[in-house]
């Protein structure tokens, strides 16, 4: 058969010739799907019907239905079906093609013969846009067999189509009830229909139950039309359709079994307290994820306007870094060998050969930082600007490398790395410097270094308020007196009356404080503010900020580790070593209810302030009394589950060490610091009189004020003179050094 595209010509026929015809040698041009088929031994009037029936569907379905009608086609007629009965049963092929299209079957068409004027109604009965593939198959070959069964009962095909009518409704209830049939015997108009329809959807009941529904309906509205009520007065009577629905199916649901009924109000039960445990939840986890830390003070900010402060001509800062930008990364390693080697100890140190050739090797290194430990403050800026210099922008592109708190860092830590170069590097070469003066005979240089090394630990003690930073410069104060003592020792003839006067001076002139508690009160309250909101009275609720804040207290300590762990293992990093800890509600579900948990901001700072003055009473009195006081209130909140989770964030802050060994107190630095003044007085006393003291007693009242007293026994220290040499001890030295 020739295709429809026959009479196209040239490059148009090319484009559109199946690959196997170009293989073949042919240019055919597009062909229809008839036109592959061979339909040699089928009529004109058939193909043409197969056609109106396959030009209504698309791509390669279309060639696929038109194979398979092109074959039924033929094994009927070679069984003895007439070609007339086949365009007969085809002849409306917009409803067969609308059929095949919901269905993606053919065999019906020839398997159920209707009349063709049958198709329409079947198609508005089947064709739904609700029903799935295998439901319209279903419901074909049920439709078709009640519509059979019409015919063969002796209904005519057409009091079956006007029976049916527009057949909307009725395929609505086919779908819903799963029933055909039944419905078909009823002869409503499609309005009654369309109320039944309704009813039954509105019921949700099951399908047997819906079936029941219907045919209910539909009995009581056909006895109506046959007792003579209009379709009007039928639909007035009925009333509203949703109330209708409702009372329909409260009455089935009260027919069910005892045992359907309490699995459903079991559900029902589960589903309401699902419900009210949801709506606190969502509540609870919006309230935690929307709420944001309330940073107010910056006390790295109030740090840098202090130093701002101070004159240019009086901070110590750029000449230290002067200093510091000498090191290149080889000699900086080289250093770190030394200092890691204790080299920078002196003569009783076993590298101390290298550690001279090192400070001698850098001399230039070694007077800048006595330069800048001359000057009285140190005056570093945590976040410079270009003006804080007066415009030595050598000095500003140095402390680039030190910037570690920027400005709108949301982390409560503050980083002290001025602190890092005066404890690691700066005071180790000044330490080097004086014993190799000390050991040149360099006596007056000998003392400016040991004077810059005094003000070095001033110096350190003006890198921030913090406790750490109290203890810390104590300690560095301590070994400078205890530096002065050892080269009286070993050098005893380097020093004259003046320079010893000199440094008795400047030994009695520096601080050594006691600890002061209000620093780190105020550190805590900036570490709350990372954690809570600000409702501008003091309080606040906790938020999730605050979950970050305590995995970063992990980092710090191994015991915060612990309490966390057995609090909120979802926060801690998981160790390979450790068993697997997976839990069946994850942390970001959970959070809202933990965080609700946890006191509020006013609540955790009374607690927290309170542990921190019982930690410090219990480091600065060091007493049996106060270290049990402490413990027992820390311990008396780690006991309970409930306080321990109310007060997290306190008892991780404030974790509990051995108060009294773990952090030292200004009790060592204060009698390192006597020792050398007294040995001082007692070399004075030597220079004038020519002769040592006997006791300390013969000190008072010219070259001291009182006898010493060994702060740490409340004793008179130890005083004595061998082999021709005066020896001072303090017995808390000796019990610290043994322990």
């Amino acid at each position: 058969m020739k295709a429809n595209s026959a009479q196209q010509t040239g490059w148009k026929k090319v484009l559109q010739t199946p690959l196997s015809d170009l293989l073949c040698g042919r240019v055919t041009g597009r062909q229809e799907p008839l036109g592959r088929l061979d339909t040699g031994t089928l009529s004109a009037p058939l193909i043409d019907s197969i056609r109106s029936v396959t030009e209504q569907l698309q791509g390669y379905f279309r060639w696929r239905v038109a194979r398979r009608l092109v074959q039924s086609c033929r094994m009927l007629v070679q069984e003895g079906c007439t070609e007339q009965q086949l365009v007969e049963q085809l002849s409306e092929p917009a409803s067969i093609a609308a059929l095949i299209r919901a269905t993606r079957r053919t065999d019906w068409i020839f398997n159920a013969p209707l009349p063709a004027r049958l198709w329409p109604v079947v198609e508005r009965i089947v064709v739904h846009p609700r029903v799935k593939r295998w439901s319209a198959r279903r419901m074909l070959r049920r439709v078709c067999q009640n519509l059979r069964w019409q015919l063969d009962a002796g209904h005519a095909a057409e009091e079956i189509v006007s029976h049916c009518g527009d057949a909307v409704a009725l395929s609505g209830l086919v779908y819903a009830t799963d029933s055909v049939g039944e419905l078909l015997e009823y002869p409503l108009p499609e309005s009654l229909r369309s109320v039944v329809l309704d009813v039954v959807q509105r019921s949700k009941l099951w399908p047997g139950e819906k079936r029941d529904v219907a045919l209910e309906l539909c009995t009581h509205f056909a006895d109506g039309l046959q007792k003579g009520e209009s379709e009007a007065a039928l639909l007035e009577s009925f009333g509203d359709v949703r109330t209708a629905a409702q009372l329909i199916r409260r009455a089935r649901l009260r027919n069910r079994s005892f045992a359907w009924r309490a699995r459903r109000r079991t559900w029902q039960s589960l589903l309401v307290a699902l419900f009210l445990l949801l709506i606190p939840w969502t509540v609870v986890t919006v309230r935690l994820l929307v709420a944001q830390p309330t940073i107010k003070s910056d006390p790295v900010e109030k740090l840098d306007q202090q130093s701002r402060a101070i004159p240019s001509e009086e901070r110590a800062w750029p000449l230290y870094l002067q200093g510091l930008a000498d090191f290149s990364k080889r000699e900086q390693e080289e250093f770190d060998k030394l200092r890691n080697a204790n080299a920078f100890d002196g003569p009783a140190s076993e590298s101390w050969p290298e550690a001279k050739a090192f400070l001698n090797k850098h001399q230039g290194v070694v007077e800048q930082f006595r330069q800048a430990a001359s000057l009285p403050e140190l005056g570093f800026i945590n976040r410079p600007r270009g003006d804080d210099y007066d415009g030595f922008d050598e000095f500003w592109k140095l402390n680039r490398p030190y910037e570690m708190n920027p400005p709108g860092a949301n982390r409560f830590q503050i980083m002290l790395p001025q602190s890092q170069e005066l404890g690691y590097k700066i005071i180790p070469v000044l330490n080097g410097a004086v014993y190799l003066a000390a050991e040149e005979g360099e006596a007056e240089r000998c003392l400016e270094l040991l004077l810059a090394r005094i003000n070095a630990a001033a110096h350190y003690r003006q890198t921030g308020p913090w406790v750490i930073c109290q203890i810390s410069a104590n300690d560095l104060a301590g070994r400078a007196a205890e530096l002065a003592t050892q080269i009286i020792e070993r050098y005893p003839n380097l020093f004259n009356e003046r320079q010893l006067k000199i440094l008795q001076e400047q030994l009695s002139k520096m601080p050594i404080p006691a600890l002061n508690l209000e620093p780190s009160e105020e550190y805590l309250k900036h570490i709350l503010q990372y954690m809570y909101t600000d409702d501008g009275n003091g309080n606040g609720r906790f938020t999730a900020a605050g979950f970050d804040v305590l995995k970063s207290l992990v980092e710090i300590s191994m015991n915060n580790r612990e309490i966390l762990l057995s609090t909120m293992p979802s926060l801690v990093w998981q160790d390979q070593r450790e068993p697997d800890r997976s839990e069946w509600i994850p942390f970001q579900i959970k959070s809202g209810i933990l965080a609700l948990q946890i006191a509020d901001r006013k609540e955790m700072q009374r607690e927290l302030l309170s542990l921190n003055r019982l930690f410090w009473e219990a480091i600065t009195k060091g007493t049996p009394e106060t270290e049990t006081a402490y413990q027992e209130e820390y311990q008396r909140l780690m006991d309970s589950p409930a306080l321990r989770l109310k007060y997290l964030p306190a008892l991780m802050v404030m974790s509990p060490y051995q108060t009294s060994s773990y952090w030292t107190s200004n009790r060592k630095p204060l009698a390192q610091k006597i020792v050398a003044l007294t040995l001082i007085a007692v070399e004075l006393f030597h220079f004038e009189k020519g002769e040592f003291p006997a006791t300390l007693q013969a000190l008072v009242p010219e070259y001291l004020a009182e006898v010493p007293v060994d702060p740490g026994t409340g004793e008179p220290l130890g005083y004595e003179v061998r082999e021709g040499r005066p020896v001072v001890e303090a017995h808390s030295l000796f019990t610290e050094h043994v322990r």
